[in-house]
């Protein structure tokens, strides 16, 4: 049908700019705090934009469904407004067609949330835990902080004043190595990573410089020179890191019986519940006349939207505490907005229509 190929259409455009201008928005804290932990030394600066990605793939579970409830609700207020709705309901498209055209975009949006609340996030959040382990395992020269005392595995300290961002060379280097319970201090004017290719073994090698031995004003105190002096860096092994319940699969919720298990499964599940009510809901709330201001529906919406939100997240927050029985779960909560959508679309096509004045104009 072309008048429902059309409103797809608007929907889907609409869909696409309010999801990128709140992506913008949310995802630039997520890397501006990224960003700041890569600055502190927490990862290594070639993780940034990977860790920035993974974490982004979970926020889209949350941003999507108000993207798609705020995509019909200006959709269709403009429809009202411009009095293009009239223009439909004349030509045959009422109130159940638009509720069935926007079901099949809500329908859409459900299944590509329920995908990433599924499967796609908590992947994401064990790969981002796994590249964060294997990061701190290897720590190389991407790993090292100028201006500030660096440890690397192994116990040696390195404190570098400058890093040349195009190859990778230390400038300025000063280590402290703890060797057969002695401690040499060493200081050289450059360094670099050094991969051995007969072992494989990665090495600081530290050129120009000088090895202290010994105490100072003692007798055994030494002072030599090199050329080249490396320091090993031994690599630990990637340690497991520790299994959050929101990296776990669907799979493994579905198949264990702890409460917290289903509780988290309860709410995956209810992110692509709330992005088809929430669409469905959007078009009894956008119902407007052309009079009517453009910001008064979007307010509405907005309310609405954070309080479907956060009755949500007290649910969660009453099953972790054990204030509501497993069984009770999140449905309350998306079966009141069920029977709110329902309410409104009865109250909507059992309306009256406006009565004609008998009374001859003069």
């Amino acid at each position: 049908m072309i008048i429902q190929r059309y409103l797809l259409r608007e929907i889907a455009l609409s869909f696409l700019a309010v999801s990128l201008v709140l992506g913008l928005m949310f995802l630039s804290g997520t890397f501006v705090r990224l960003l700041a932990e890569t600055l502190e030394g927490r990862y290594p600066a070639n993780l940034l934009f990977s860790l920035f990605a993974l974490r982004s793939l979970g926020s889209m579970v949350l941003l999507l469904p108000f993207a798609l409830f705020m995509a019909v609700m200006i959709t269709l207020g403009r429809f009202y407004r411009d009095s293009e709705m009239a223009v439909l309901s004349a030509c045959g498209f009422g109130p159940l067609q638009l509720f069935r055209t926007v079901a099949l975009a809500a329908v859409s949006g459900a299944v590509l949330v329920g995908g990433l609340s599924l499967w796609v996030a908590p992947w994401a959040e064990t790969r981002s835990a796994m590249v964060v382990a294997e990061a701190g395992a290897r720590v190389g020269v991407e790993g090292i902080m100028p201006g500030q005392f660096n440890t690397l595995p192994g116990g040696s300290v390195v404190y570098v004043e400058h890093i040349d961002a195009a190859s990778k060379q230390l400038q300025g280097v000063f280590a402290v190595l703890h060797s057969e319970g002695q401690q040499h201090q060493l200081s050289a004017a450059r360094g670099r990573e050094y991969l051995e290719p007969s072992s494989g073994d990665r090495y600081l090698l530290l050129e120009d410089g000088y090895r202290y031995e010994g105490q100072h004003g003692q007798a055994a105190f030494r002072i030599m020179y090199f050329v080249e002096h490396g320091i090993r860096i031994q690599e630990r092994a990637v340690a497991p890191a520790a299994q959050r319940r929101s990296g776990s699969s669907s799979l493994e919720l579905w198949r264990s019986g702890g409460a917290a298990d289903q509780i988290e499964l309860q709410w995956r599940l209810a992110m692509p519940l709330t992005t088809l009510i929430l669409a469905l809901l959007a078009v009894p709330l956008s119902r407007s006349s052309p009079r009517q201001g453009r910001l008064l529906g979007l307010f509405l919406g907005v309310v609405v939207y954070m309080a479907y939100n956060n009755a949500l997240s007290i649910g969660r927050s009453m099953l972790n505490a054990g204030d509501l029985p497993l069984w009770f779960g999140l449905w309350w909560v998306h079966l009141l907005a069920a029977a709110l959508i329902a309410w409104l679309l009865w109250r909507q096509l059992n309306m009256p229509a406006p009565r004609r004045s008998t009374r001859r104009g003069v």
